[in-house]
């Protein structure tokens, strides 16, 4: 059974409150993979919305909690269930994200799926994310980092590193999880060309003078700032005397975010309040 499964794909999308753009989204990989586990973290779940995404394939196991348990706790309990399932490979999304095409399974399957080394590709959706990069192959480029939507992971990867951090909810899972897999001698890849449409917090436009035109910021809620304080001092603690570059790449982080807040941000005490809370 786990050599028959070895070339199978399992996949998982983490909603939250979501909205009726996740079917175009689900749809844009669902025919890639054996099997989809959605994980549901909304306090109040939309029946109707669920309803039809369930009556879209066979394939879908939803899995609603009733609560909102966080990106990593709910990674851990996908990759747990595949495991169970023998899958050695698991597609990991968020509900904002969506695939232009096929090119990325056929390359994972053509490419990386016997090959143990690796223990993350990432589809691309931008050359910002992270600036190291080393050529791999063909298909890839190595990287150091990779965010957790668009990604097949390597599954006895995953059990090698005791999975995704709990306490980290939200924010800095994907730098924590990309951190444990390096120390284990695992490669990141990630594809080198844009595969993935990927939506990162929502867009606010502020009018300014006819010369400047329109300013556009991309933002999360308020309480996200504080997410992202907390969980940056904890990796900084963690990882202090064992990747002394990362953190100050990510003191940096939390300056230059500062920073924008104090100069474009709307309703900035607001936001202050969150980003300084302990």
């Amino acid at each position: 059974m786990e050599e028959e499964n070895k070339e199978l794909l399992a996949g998982c999308v983490i909603l939250y409150n979501p909205n009726i753009s996740i079917i175009r989204n689900i749809e844009s990989y669902l025919c890639f993979l054996n099997v989809l586990y959605i994980i549901d973290n909304s306090e109040a779940i939309d029946n109707k919305l669920i309803d039809v995404i369930r009556l879209i394939s066979s394939k879908i196991i939803y899995l609603p909690q009733h609560n909102n348990i966080g990106i990593a706790s709910a990674l851990n309990i996908v990759a747990g269930l595949a495991v169970k399932e023998r899958y050695n490979w698991l597609l990991t999304m968020d509900q904002d994200s969506y695939f232009f095409g096929k090119d990325f399974f056929d390359t994972w399957r053509a490419n990386i799926v016997q090959n143990e080394e690796i223990g993350l590709i990432a589809a691309s959706y931008t050359n910002k994310y992270d600036r190291w990069q080393k050529e791999y192959s063909k298909h890839y480029n190595e990287i150091h980092f990779a965010v957790t939507s668009g990604n097949i992971i390597n599954l006895k990867a995953w059990e090698d590193t005791n999975g995704f951090e709990d306490k980290l909810f939200i924010d800095e899972v994907d730098h924590d999880y990309c951190l444990k897999l390096r120390k284990h001698k695992y490669k990141i890849l990630i594809s080198k060309e844009m595969l993935l449409g990927h939506v990162i917090g929502e867009i606010y436009q502020e009018n300014t003078n006819k010369a400047k035109g329109v300013r556009k910021l991309k933002l999360h809620s308020p309480v996200r700032y504080y997410y992202m304080t907390r969980n940056v001092l904890y990796l900084c603690k963690k990882y202090f005397f064992i990747d002394f570059k990362f953190v100050l790449g990510r003191f940096y982080y939390l300056l230059k975010t500062l920073g924008r807040i104090v100069l474009l941000y709307p309703d900035k005490l607001i936001y202050l309040v969150f980003f300084l809370l302990e």
